[in-house]
């Protein structure tokens, strides 16, 4: 009788090593605090990262001058975030990033598009490189955080 009782606590052992096993991997998905890399993303924010940064060159000019070539941009910069914010609760660090990069009463792409537009003049060189710099930045930002992203 104590051979049975043993290979039954043997058996129910291995049979709660098995659960552990096999749950393991979903506990793990489960906590993840972030989406998974999506090249997707990744290409969407060095394009209009490229772009952007070669419309903030012409701010020299007013802004009626490029108003297609700035529509556009706000355009592509109102599609990628709505894009990210659609993968939900996960990607909430990415979508925040995004949200400062598109604030028309922030510093950065936004904001530097809206003061263009309603000063409708050309801009000194020294804000436009100012602008520049931090528009680069908070787009590596959001290219850095993407590209750290677990790769699924």
């Amino acid at each position: 009788m104590r051979l049975n009782s043993n290979i039954a606590v043997k058996n129910q052992q291995s049979s709660a090593w098995a659960s552990v096993v096999l749950l393991l991997p979903l506990v793990i998905i489960g906590c993840a605090t972030i989406s998974a890399y999506d090249p997707t993303s990744y290409k969407n924010a060095t394009d209009l990262k490229a772009e952007s940064l070669l419309l903030v060159q012409e701010a020299t000019d007013p802004a009626s001058k490029h108003a297609d070539e700035i529509n556009k941009v706000m355009l592509q910069l109102q599609q990628d975030y709505e894009y990210e914010k659609g993968k939900g609760k996960l990607n909430t660090i990415t979508t925040q990033e995004w949200e400062k990069l598109a604030n028309p009463k922030g510093r950065l792409l936004g904001g530097f598009l809206a003061r263009w537009e309603s000063q409708n003049q050309g801009l000194s060189p020294t804000v436009i490189s100012d602008a520049s710099k931090n528009i680069s930045d908070a787009f590596d930002e959001i290219i850095r955080l993407e590209r750290n992203k677990v790769k699924p």
